[in-house]
C-alpha cells in the first residue's frame, strides 16, 4: 500500500511541475502566482505546499527534473559503444527532441538565473555537468580523429547555442515536423565539427 502511495505522490508531484513550468511558460515566472498553479489543477495552495517551499523552490524543482533527465540521458549516449559522430548526433537529437517535444517544461532551464542562494549554485552545476559531458564527447571525437576544431569550448558553445535557440521559434503548429526539427539540426550542426 505504501508503494501505491509513494507512486501516487510522485505521479502528482510531476504533474504539479509541468503545469506550473507551462505556466511559467504562458504567463511569465514573476506573473504566476501558487494561487495560479492550484487553480489550474483544482487544488488547494496548501496541497501545493505538501510538495514544494515556496515558488522559487517550485521553479528549482523544475529545473532539477528537467537536468536531471539531459544529464541521465547524455551519460548513457557517452558511455555507450557508438563512434564520437554517432555519440554528438545522439547527444544532440536527445536534447532537440526534448526541447520540442515539452517546450514549456524545457523553457525552465533558461530560467536558472531567476533563482538565488543554493538553488541557483546547484542549477548552474547542473548545467556545466551536462556541458562537460557534451563537451567530453567533442574531445574523444578530435583525439579520434573525426573532427576538428580549434577551440572545443567554442565549438561545444556554439552548438548547444543553435540548440538552445529552438524553444524561442519552434511551435507545434508549426509546418515542421518534431522529427524534422531534430534531423535538420542534429545533420547540419555536427558538420560543423567533422573533417
Amino acid at each position: 500500500m505504501s508503494a501505491f502511495r509513494e507512486e501516487r505522490a510522485i505521479a502528482k508531484k510531476l504533474e504539479i511541475l509541468r503545469t506550473a513550468a507551462n505556466l511559467f511558460n504562458r504567463n511569465g515566472y514573476f506573473q504566476t502566482t501558487i494561487e495560479d498553479l492550484a487553480n489550474e489543477l483544482r487544488l488547494t495552495k496548501g496541497a501545493i505546499y505538501y510538495y514544494v517551499e515556496s515558488k522559487e523552490d517550485l521553479l528549482f524543482q523544475c529545473h532539477t527534473l528537467v537536468a536531471t533527465e539531459c544529464i541521465e540521458r547524455i551519460k548513457e549516449i557517452a558511455k555507450s559503444n557508438k563512434t564520437p559522430v554517432e555519440k554528438l548526433e545522439a547527444a544532440m537529437e536527445s536534447l532537440i527532441m526534448l526541447m520540442v517535444e515539452d517546450d514549456a517544461v524545457f523553457s525552465v532551464v533558461n530560467r536558472a538565473n531567476m533563482l538565488s542562494g543554493d538553488m541557483r549554485a546547484e542549477a548552474l552545476r547542473q548545467r556545466d555537468e551536462y556541458e562537460s559531458i557534451f563537451q567530453s564527447i567533442i574531445e574523444e571525437g578530435i583525439t579520434e580523429g573525426y573532427f576538428h576544431s580549434e577551440n572545443k569550448k567554442l565549438a561545444k558553445l556554439l552548438i548547444l547555442g543553435a540548440i538552445n535557440s529552438i524553444p524561442y521559434w519552434f511551435k507545434k503548429q508549426d509546418e515542421e515536423s518534431d522529427q524534422e526539427v531534430v534531423k535538420f539540426f542534429s545533420q547540419n550542426l555536427i558538420k560543423m565539427v567533422m573533417k
